[in-house]
């Protein structure tokens, strides 16, 4: 990695395949935000463009989405799992045969390249762990890369119906990274484009 970031191996961020969850339903927002205008692009846009700051163009969505976002990413992953929320998203990534992946939701536009970075260079140090995530007050599961030993245990929680993502791994196998409040800022409702 360059004198921008901290040291990452160019195998680890090769190997690391960078997604975008595109599946959401957003309720809340009332129609689908991810191709909203936020800041002169779809808000989707945002999180994908991210990813490719420190991936390049091979970043991938996942899930069922308006037919303008698989456009703008650079392939397409099936959600396996429709209408069970991100851990849905995740275990299809994963079962794609991408491990690691970097995962971030696409309604995030505020995410920083430095905290990605971060994320990734902790992961690479932290095989053990099943995710690395980002932490403010409380981890963020939707920020963060999942490794290998992540998908039988998400598989578990969706064969039992439990769908919480953030009940999905324990604490001992989560490495939490520190990052900025505003990067895990998401949009919820439509009245947030106001702040954008």
């Amino acid at each position: 990695m360059s004198d921008d970031g901290p040291t990452i191996s160019p195998a680890f961020l090769a190997s690391t395949q960078p997604v975008v969850l595109v599946g959401g339903r957003s309720r809340r927002y009332g129609r689908d935000k991810l191709v909203e205008p936020w800041n002169g692009k779809m808000l989707v846009e945002h999180p994908i463009d991210a990813l490719r700051s420190v991936f390049g163009n091979r970043v991938k969505v996942v899930g069922a989405c308006d037919p303008r976002i698989p456009g703008l990413a650079d392939g397409v992953i099936q959600d396996r799992y429709a209408c069970v929320g991100p851990i849905g998203g995740i275990t299809s990534a994963l079962e794609s045969g991408h491990a690691p992946i970097f995962v971030l939701a696409g309604d995030m536009p505020s995410v920083s390249r430095s905290d990605i970075l971060a994320i990734v260079a902790a992961a690479e140090r932290s095989r053990n762990m099943s995710a690395v995530l980002g932490f403010t007050d409380r981890f963020h599961p939707c920020l963060g890369m999942y490794l290998a030993t992540a998908l039988p245990l998400l598989r578990a929680r969706l064969e039992q119906k439990k769908y919480r993502l953030g009940d999905a791994l324990t604490a001992r196998l989560v490495l939490r990274v520190a990052v900025e409040e505003r990067t895990v800022v998401n949009i919820n409702e439509s009245t947030d484009r106001l702040h954008g």
